[in-house]
């Protein structure tokens, strides 16, 4: 394979089994449901060295008798990051590719955390989702999960307990959304009054995901870039097991061309695949499988969406069509 602008050729992979950022259980199946389906293998025979550092499980960090003002499960949330953020640290400082297999997206606070450590700020983010996940109103029954940008940004002033580790913060100049299209009104007014940059499904559908990345990559060109990918960005009728879905998203195609085109600028990092649920899968049936499957990668076997994660991930990390 290619030499990479900031990694060598090892990629330092870590599950997050956590379902504690939303209310729906099954997220925490995720990363033995990739492993299982051929996520190493596939890795393998990409070229890239595997360091698999095993799980986080979030229901060894349970703690009763706790309530917390700020959120679902904020203490065990706080710990469980903190956790993340050592692993994705540990992994960028040895010059590794950081691999994050949720797990809901609360995760992502402690992966990007980590990176923003061992880069600074010229780490970039590309945040491929249906929703901006920058959410700062606090409560007992708010969902973290929809929060960790928020927390990232600093736009979550009040003290934490268990978030003590999160020191850093990601200038919201340096983040660009792909996919956005069910926000809240208090993230629609962030993302205006910051500039965000954006590219919801109406841009997209305009430009064209070849002229969206162009430009992605144009204002990222030259700086590390991690790539945080909700499955609920791609449209039901191709990912369906998921907790959040919303109509419209983008397409299978689409979705591999973006995760194709960042891996040739060879600057990714570093990357979440979250939010694959296989409990809510349409069938436990595993998807039929294709002439095309085995090229580069090997088999895959598994239900939809972990079939798609598994392929996701490989697209990011280098999986081409032709040369």
């Amino acid at each position: 394979m290619n030499q990479w602008k900031f990694v060598r050729n090892a990629v330092g992979l870590f599950g997050s089994a956590v379902h504690e950022g939303q209310t729906k259980t099954g997220t925490e199946l995720a990363p033995r449901s990739l492993r299982e389906g051929g996520l190493i293998s596939a890795l393998y025979n990409l070229g890239w060295e595997i360091n698999d550092m095993g799980d986080i499980q979030g229901k060894n960090y349970r703690l009763h008798n706790t309530k917390s003002q700020s959120f679902r499960n904020s203490l065990q949330l706080g710990v469980i990051n903190g956790e993340i953020n050592k692993r994705s640290y540990d992994i960028a400082k040895q010059d590794k590719f950081m691999l994050n297999i949720g797990g809901d997206h609360s995760v992502a606070s402690g992966s990007i955390h980590g990176l923003l450590q061992h880069y600074g700020d010229d780490l970039r983010v590309v945040w491929v989702d249906a929703h901006a996940d920058c959410n700062y109103q606090l409560g007992p029954n708010r969902n973290y999960h929809g929060m960790p940008l928020a927390h990232l940004y600093g736009s979550i002033q009040e003290p934490v307990k268990g978030f003590e580790w999160l020191k850093h913060r990601l200038d919201p100049k340096n983040i660009t959304y792909v996919g956005i299209r069910d926000i809240d009104p208090m993230e629609r007014e962030f993302i205006r009054d910051q500039k965000i940059v954006y590219y919801g499904m109406d841009e997209i559908i305009e430009l064209g995901i070849g002229q969206v990345m162009n430009r992605i990559l144009k204002q990222f060109e030259g700086k590390p870039i991690h790539v945080s990918f909700d499955v609920d960005s791609i449209d039901p009728e191709f990912a369906h097991g998921t907790g959040t879905l919303v109509d419209g998203g983008i397409s299978y195609r689409e979705a591999h061309y973006l995760l194709r085109k960042l891996a040739s600028s060879k600057q990714l990092v570093g990357m979440d695949l979250v939010e694959v649920n296989p409990q809510l899968e349409k069938t436990p049936e595993f998807r039929e499988e294709f002439f095309g499957d085995f090229q580069q990668i090997g088999r895959i076997q598994g239900t939809q969406t972990v079939a798609l994660g598994i392929e996701l991930i490989a697209s990011a990390l280098g999986r081409t069509l032709v040369l």
